[in-house]
């Protein structure tokens, strides 16, 4: 320090004839304050416009395979890492529960028919029953109906014939007496046939009611018992997309509880990027915005990525961002959608700047030049 002020003292010893160097001794300190100022412009200037570069690391959607009920593992088809084709069976299972209900559906399914039929023919045997009776009845009425008719027919034969005997009182008395035993047997007949119609009509009518009764049961039940056998087909799952066997947690005869992941699947290269970015400018990110993936080192084909998440609060980086191992850094999480055509490896830290598609584009036909 005392050999600093020395040469600061033999400079201005040196020099404090010149009047430059004077003034500028004199008014040092506003100079420097000039001059932080100027500094301070001129890196706004500089700086203005840059993006917000942070880092990320490259990850892949995934898929858990679980069951909504307590399952047995009947047989697991892959192993972690094996790739999957859409088709593919990946794991067997099977519920007992699954399998007890079923045949208590299908139990009461041919129970409701067979009370069905049994109904119908019971109801089948009454209206004959009474068509039998009411035939019978009917019979007996016609005969006797038809006798006195023939008997009446008669007695008013003789009766004009005995024209002597026509101020009689008591054949006139008779024949009258007989039309009305004829005409109350008549009245007798159409009473029996209607009240036989009348009964065969509610026996059909509660043979409907409970035949639509019944149908209705059974197609509550037909419901049920087809939404558990799609239950029972979904139990061997078959690989619908393109994926990458990550974990098997089970093995082969294994009785597991309700929603435990048993098999999990996983894309074969990154789908997205989950990226931090400092707490001083998260607010740089916003929701759709487009952003350029790279590399770490910033070597090879760049990616554009949209912004797809924000977190609503500040979180802790993972511990392989840290730059000392007893330092957390928080900032803001990012998630970031990128093409499943990409060079990063799972799990891959990987640059994320802020960019333009146009500007992007434009670069890598450039580069492609």
């Amino acid at each position: 320090m005392n050999k600093l002020e020395d040469l600061l003292n033999n400079f201005w010893n040196t020099h404090k004839s010149n009047a430059g160097v004077a003034y500028v001794y004199t008014h040092k300190l506003s100079l420097a304050w000039l001059l932080c100022v100027v500094v301070a412009v001129v890196l706004g200037v500089v700086y203005q416009g840059k993006v917000a570069m942070f880092q990320g690391i490259a990850e892949a959607s995934e898929t858990i395979i679980s069951a909504p009920a307590a399952t047995e593992i009947v047989k697991i088809h892959v192993v972690s890492g094996q790739e999957v084709q859409p088709g593919d069976t990946i794991i067997e299972l099977n519920r007992p529960d699954l399998e007890m209900r079923l045949a208590e559906l299908n139990r009461e399914l041919d129970a409701i028919e067979g009370r069905s039929s049994l109904g119908t023919a019971e109801i089948d045997q009454k209206v004959a029953q009474i068509k039998a009776d009411a035939a019978s009845r009917s019979s007996s009425l016609r005969f006797e109906i038809n006798r006195l008719e023939t008997e009446y027919k008669k007695n008013k034969e003789i009766s004009s014939k005995l024209k002597s005997l026509s101020s009689s009182k008591s054949s006139s008395d008779g024949n009258d007496a007989m039309a009305m035993q004829i005409k109350s047997l008549k009245n007798e007949l159409a009473l029996v046939q209607k009240s036989a119609n009348e009964q065969i009509a509610l026996l059909r009518g509660s043979g409907r009611l409970q035949k639509s009764a019944g149908k209705s049961e059974a197609e509550t039940l037909r419901k049920e018992l087809e939404a558990l056998q799609k239950e029972k087909e979904e139990l061997t799952v078959v690989s619908k997309d393109n994926w990458v066997v990550g974990d098997v947690n089970v093995r082969d005869g294994e009785k597991v509880s309700s929603f435990t992941p048993v098999v999990t699947l996983t894309r074969k290269s990154p789908t997205l990027v989950r990226g931090y970015i400092n707490e001083r400018v998260y607010q740089r990110m916003n929701l759709g915005e487009a952003v350029k993936v790279t590399t770490l080192s910033g070597t090879g084909k760049a990616v554009v990525g949209e912004v797809v998440g924000l977190s609503s609060r500040i979180v802790p980086f993972p511990t392989r961002m840290w730059k000392m191992p007893e330092m957390p850094i928080y900032g803001r999480e990012v998630t970031i959608k990128i093409p499943e055509e990409n060079p990063f490896l799972l799990g891959e830290m990987v640059s994320i700047a802020e960019t333009s598609v146009k500007n992007l584009k434009k670069n890598q036909k450039n580069k492609s030049k």
